[in-house]
């Protein structure tokens, strides 16, 4: 999509652009086809009960950062406070980053590990722009923000489990 302000050319369905920030959400709103797209179309992603997040400051040890990775039961921790998130350390940034390096890794700072600068999307956007802004930036794990604070953390887990509640037939051996 191609935003009308500054003419940055931006991904389809993204909810602001990625130059100006400008809110495209109202600009272009495609309909489901099917019940189930309508329903991710229209549903906030405040709808999934998000995560409260999980924060490590930026010189904490990658040591503290993965203590509190395994902790939270979360897959990852952000980096930051909620008004100046920095970055986000997944179970995959650590495995990926510092794994082939661990006796080393474990005493520096959890900054030199992390992906700096996440995406985050507005608590009361679509599932289905959640959704599109995980696959498409390849990551599982999505910090939601309401007026720049950080309010909560869903992952593609959060969206499937739920999507699965209201269609158990599309997942018969889920476990419940």
């Amino acid at each position: 999509m191609i935003c009308p302000f500054c003419y940055h050319e931006n991904i389809d369905g993204i909810s602001e652009c990625d130059n100006c920030l400008q809110d495209l959400a109202s600009l272009d709103r495609p309909e489901g086809r099917s019940e189930i797209e309508r329903r991710i179309m229209r549903a906030p992603l405040s709808k999934i009960a998000p995560h409260d997040p999980v924060f490590v400051a930026r010189d904490a040890t990658l040591a503290e950062a993965a203590s509190m990775l395994c902790k939270s039961n979360l897959g990852c921790v952000l980096v930051g406070d909620a008004e100046r998130l920095e970055g986000i350390l997944s179970e995959r940034d650590v495995l990926l980053r510092a794994a082939h390096r661990l006796d080393e890794a474990v005493a520096g700072p959890v900054s030199d590990y992390m992906t700096r600068k996440p995406a985050c999307l507005d608590v009361d956007a679509p599932i289905a722009y959640g959704l599109n802004r995980m696959a498409t930036g390849d990551f599982r794990h999505l910090p939601l923000v309401r007026d720049g604070v950080v309010v909560g953390i869903i992952s593609m887990r959060d969206v499937l489990g739920f999507v699965g509640k209201w269609y158990p037939d599309l997942f018969p051996d889920a476990e419940e």
